[in-house]
């Protein structure tokens, strides 16, 4: 019986280490893609708009 009960905690330790480092890998993959969408968001609101309003001022007058 005390062999049975070691095991399973090896086993419950185990899946408790393997579930924390998912939930990090998975925190580190959340900060990676909100960086490139703030990346890609910045790189958007700087692009001219495809009909080219608003983006030259003719001051020739």
């Amino acid at each position: 019986m005390e062999t049975s009960i070691a095991a399973m905690a090896t086993g419950m330790a185990m899946a408790n280490l393997q579930n924390s480092v998912s939930i990090s890998m998975m925190k580190k993959s959340l900060e990676a893609t909100q960086q490139n969408m703030e990346a890609i968001t910045q790189m958007m609101d700087s692009m001219p708009s495809p009909d080219g309003r608003g983006t030259v001022l003719d001051i020739r007058v």
